[in-house]
């Protein structure tokens, strides 16, 4: 593994003491109470943390280490543009922007990974400016056995100069322990389906793979079995299916053995036509909206033009998490929340499929911005949350202000 090497600055929040000296209080009604760090007790519902991420995850640590399922985060991209946050790190005379930019992502990554269970993973979004030095810092941090994939967002239009026209942003997506992280999935609705082998009556079909071959199959598998076709010849492998789910495959003609009358192909399934197939997710996303559809959706959302500049598109981050197969009450956390996106993609996805997903979101405050008028980003995120709460019939999320 290649060593990255920069100038570590430090941050006030690397003295624990000075951490504990402020507290997480709960805030409803418009009243504050102090929160029982060490029984959090929102496992169970979604909150909005107040703060800056640094120590608010360290605070996480005392109650939910190895209990987050997913991570998704927008962190600044470095880029010196006009962000609604911070957006360009500098250090003084020298202006060693990926020094200071490498210490500040490297204090959040350390105690995210420790948050993440042993089958989670995280997702974080990027451009070219720092998507190299990023990528092995997330190496040294995850370990370089454990990078799962850079999901690549086509995002639009793309970004331009003389030479070329970007396309892309990326999403470098790490897992706490890959071997124990579950395959990706993605559903696809077919439609290449061009011939009809059998005169089927049901239309064109595309056969696919229902099995390992014989030499990468494992006896002691509970999906090895034996099948036989029309002509009498026993196929004993493992299959991508069940005992059950194979003879309900051979009672509806679903699997093809080759053409009449000696049926001696390798099995494969049939998949017509408008069916929905379970497929490796590519990297390459091009399913989902564009930045300024995202734009225009939370621009409607909260009823106030150009309130936050590049935003994530909802459906970005629920397909994302849905790929994951992880479970349908998983706990997510975003801890550079911007304008609250990975709540909503979370109520979307729970709504589609009936989970019961919650999610932890922090975001610092910022400065106030002049174009908006709710006063900081944070309160961007939370007005953002009661509106998309109340668009799904919930209650209003929890809210904890770190000071």
């Amino acid at each position: 593994m290649l060593n990255l090497n920069w100038t570590d600055f430090p941050e006030v929040w690397d003295n624990l003491e000075e951490t504990d000296k402020h507290s997480l209080l709960m805030q409803k009604d418009g009243v504050q109470k102090p929160l029982d760090e060490s029984v959090w007790g929102f496992e169970n519902e979604s909150v909005l943390i107040q703060g800056d991420n640094y120590p608010v995850l360290q605070k996480l640590l005392k109650s939910l280490k190895g209990k987050i399922n997913l991570i998704y985060i927008d962190p600044p991209y470095n880029t010196g543009n006009a962000f609604t946050y911070k957006d360009r790190f500098s250090t003084g005379k020298n202006q060693d922007t990926h020094s200071s930019w490498l210490s500040f992502m490297k204090r959040r990554l350390m105690p995210a990974r420790e948050l993440l269970c042993d089958d989670g993973c995280i997702f974080i979004a990027i451009d070219q400016s720092e998507l190299y030095v990023l990528k092995l810092l997330c190496d040294s941090i995850f370990g370089e056995e454990n990078f799962v994939n850079d999901f690549m967002w086509l995002h639009g239009k793309g970004k331009k100069d003389t030479w070329s026209r970007t396309l892309q942003q990326h999403t470098l997506c790490y897992a706490k322990n890959k071997s124990l992280l579950k395959p990706f999935v993605e559903t696809e609705k077919t439609d290449w389906a061009k011939r009809n082998p059998d005169n089927d009556p049901r239309g064109n079909w595309f056969n696919g793979s229902i099995s390992f071959s014989e030499k990468r199959s494992s006896p002691n598998h509970k999906n090895y079995f034996t099948i036989t076709s029309p002509s009498g010849i026993k196929w004993t492998r493992q299959w991508l299916c069940s005992k059950e789910e194979m003879d309900k495959l051979l009672k509806e003609n679903r699997i093809y053995f080759g053409k009449a009358p000696d049926y001696n192909k390798v099995p494969r399934v049939k998949v017509f036509n408008d069916e929905n197939k379970e497929i490796i997710p590519k990297n390459i996303i091009d399913c989902v909206e564009s930045t300024r559809h995202a734009k225009e959706h939370v621009e409607k959302l909260l009823g106030i033009k150009d309130i936050f500049d590049n935003p994530k598109p909802v459906n970005l981050i629920s397909h994302l998490i849905e790929i994951t197969r992880m479970k349908k009450d998983a706990l997510i956390l975003d801890f550079f929340a911007g304008s609250g996106t990975t709540y909503e993609a979370v109520l979307e996805l729970n709504k589609k499929d009936g989970g019961k997903r919650k999610c932890i979101l922090v975001q610092k405050a910022e400065e106030p911005l002049e174009k908006n008028p709710l006063g900081t980003i944070a309160d961007i995120t939370w007005q953002r949350m009661i509106k998309n709460a109340e668009q799904f019939g919930l209650q209003k999320p929890l809210k904890i202000i770190f000071e």
